[in-house]
């Protein structure tokens, strides 16, 4: 980003596929098995099976091995070994972004460390170390955090029984996966338009397949309705999905089968300076259904707008949102209520390494919304 500037689309690298590994199925019978049993005794074969094939499609690939070193060692009469694998990184940014956010889920897992284990910690860190002085590796990839929280995860969880979080939800499609969606109408939701286009088929989802549920928690929901209709971003492209432009228009709606009992969220009017300046008073805050806390939505409350991309307006942000969140609103919070200044699309990475936000304007849908 330019000292002093306005962010351009240079600013912004995006992530590209990984490929697919050998053990694919494999892959995919492990992603189910660590669904909640609540979780899975809800869901049907054919909707565990559609699960396993998503995963199937994202399963990380192998890469080939250019250099193998391995020490002995010796511990209480037994005899240890370990093993360092070197070469080529052949992963991209979404790659490693994934590889970020599984190593953090297993940390939170573990519960106790034995004394070999730590011998293993440190063994790895030291090999690190000389691998960092040999050039091996590049600083920046021993980052370990979840894709789109830099620093500390400041998500709390919310008491969805509240307005306005009970204006939000959970966009679940019947062939798997999930998005966060808004209320601003009765019967309209808005969220992200990938959040309703199958990749790996080349198509949208049938909007009958699309199921709104109004401040879910835990299986818990305080109203529901089924897709009818979608109005999406006439300039989204699905094939140009990660091309820079596409990040400004990634917005739809989704009108519902019958309106719901709940008050909808406001768009907002106000320009990018009153934009800013609320937020540098600690109104804004994002809340989504993030992918590793699925089943509960969470805030990050009092982060800030960082800049906004001259050529299409998409607005940057330090909030706090990974895998899950995308369609979630960023809310400034005012005396009145609450209203959307924007829309979570993506998490982007800036040229001095760090992971922002991106966000559609409202000015981008507001229209769309409101004549509908």
């Amino acid at each position: 980003m330019a000292t002093g500037g306005k962010a351009t689309h240079d600013d912004v690298k995006k992530g590209v596929d990984s490929h697919r590994d050998q053990n694919a199925e494999t892959w995919g019978d492990l992603f189910v098995a660590r669904l909640s049993p609540e979780t899975r005794s809800g869901l049907s074969s054919a909707q565990l099976d559609d699960i396993k094939r998503v995963a199937v499609a994202v399963a990380p690939g192998r890469h080939s091995v250019d250099w193998r070193f391995s020490l002995p060692v010796s511990l209480g009469g037994k005899r240890f070994y370990g093993v360092l694998l070197a070469g080529a990184d052949r992963r991209g940014p979404r790659r490693h972004a994934q590889d970020r956010m599984m190593r953090r889920q297993l940390r939170r897992r573990r519960s106790a460390r034995s004394s070999i284990q730590a011998l293993a910690v440190a063994f790895a860190l030291a090999i690190l170390v000389l691998m960092l002085i040999a050039g091996l590796v590049r600083a920046d990839e021993t980052k370990s955090a979840i894709v789109g929280i830099e620093g500390a995860d400041n998500r709390t969880p919310i008491e969805i029984e509240k307005w306005p979080w009970t204006a939000l939800g959970r966009i679940n499609r019947e062939i798997g996966g999930h998005c966060t969606g808004a209320l601003v109408a009765s019967n309209l939701v808005l969220t992200a338009a990938h959040c309703l286009y199958n990749f790996d088929d080349r198509r949208w989802t049938i909007p009958m397949e699309v199921h709104f549920v109004a401040g879910y928690h835990r299986g818990q929901y305080r109203a529901h309705a089924k897709g009818v209709s979608f109005a999406i971003s006439p300039t989204w492209d699905p094939e140009h999905a990660m091309d820079e432009p596409s990040i400004a228009s990634d917005w739809a709606l989704v009108e519902l089968q019958r309106s719901l009992p709940i008050q909808p969220l406001e768009l907002s009017r106000l320009s990018f300076a009153e934009m800013k300046q609320a937020a540098a008073d600690g109104e804004l805050t994002i809340a989504g259904y993030n992918g590793d806390y699925s089943e509960i939505l969470t805030q990050d409350q009092g982060c800030h707008l960082i800049d906004k991309v001259q050529q299409d307006g998409t607005l940057l942000h330090d909030c706090d949102a990974t895998f899950g969140s995308s369609g979630a609103p960023l809310l400034l919070m005012t005396p009145t209520g609450a209203e959307i200044i924007g829309l979570q699309s993506a998490v982007v990475e800036l040229n001095d390494g760090r992971s922002v936000g991106a966000a559609v304007p409202v000015e981008a849908f507001r229209a769309a919304a409101q004549s509908h």
